[in-house]
Order: structure tokens, then C-alpha cells, then sequence
């Protein structure tokens, strides 16, 4: 095989190979315009404005009671002072970002 050869099937391959990206492209074009379309027919509804004097005032709902209003335990500490379970307990709610009032600790025991 000359040198001739050899760049024709290179320059073949070149051609293939840009040829289907092309043809990628157009048909990424077109499935983008049609979902583009597709958005633009469905309508969001707006709700009708409501005059101040239609709004019927009702009394406020009771709040339901929350879960860290609920437990009122005690915590049982197996092995570990109060101290010790403070910082346990700081720290989980430090390194979990939930506040220290919506955690429930219902015992903390010492690992050996």
C-alpha cells in the first residue's frame, strides 16, 4: 500500500467520522426545537385576581403540635457522665446541621 492509499482511507475515515457528528448535531437541533415547542403550547392558567373584599376571613387553624414538643423524657445515659452526653450531643447536632431542639436522644451509652 502507498502513501497515496494510506491518506485517501485516512481522509475517508475523517469524512465518516465528521459526517455523523452532522448528523448528531441536526438531530440534537431538532429534538431541542421540538421540546422547545412543546413548552410553548402548554399554557400555565392563571388564577383570577381576588379583590380584597371576596377573600372570606376565617379564624386561624390550630398549629399542629410538633415532634420535639411532644418528647418530654428523660435521657438514659449507660456509662457517660452529663457533661460527656452534652458534647455528644452538640456535636451531632453540629456535624448533622439538624437544630439541638429537633434531635430526640433517648439514651446515650459509652462504647469500650
Amino acid at each position: 500500500m502507498d502513501i497515496i492509499q494510506a491518506l485517501m482511507i485516512a481522509v475517508s475515515g475523517f469524512l465518516v467520522v465528521f459526517i455523523m457528528l452532522i448528523l448528531l448535531w441536526g438531530i440534537i437541533a431538532l429534538i431541542s426545537k421540538a421540546v422547545t415547542a412543546a413548552e410553548k403550547t402548554v399554557e400555565v392558567k392563571a388564577e383570577p385576581v381576588v379583590s380584597s373584599e371576596q377573600i372570606a376571613v376565617s379564624e386561624p387553624e390550630e398549629q399542629p403540635v410538633k415532634a420535639h414538643e411532644i418528647y418530654g423524657g428523660e435521657i438514659a445515659l449507660y456509662d457517660v457522665d452529663e457533661k460527656t452526653a452534652a458534647c455528644i450531643m452538640a456535636i451531632v447536632s453540629d456535624s448533622s446541621g439538624i437544630p439541638l431542639d429537633h434531635l430526640i436522644f433517648r439514651s446515650i451509652r459509652a462504647l469500650d
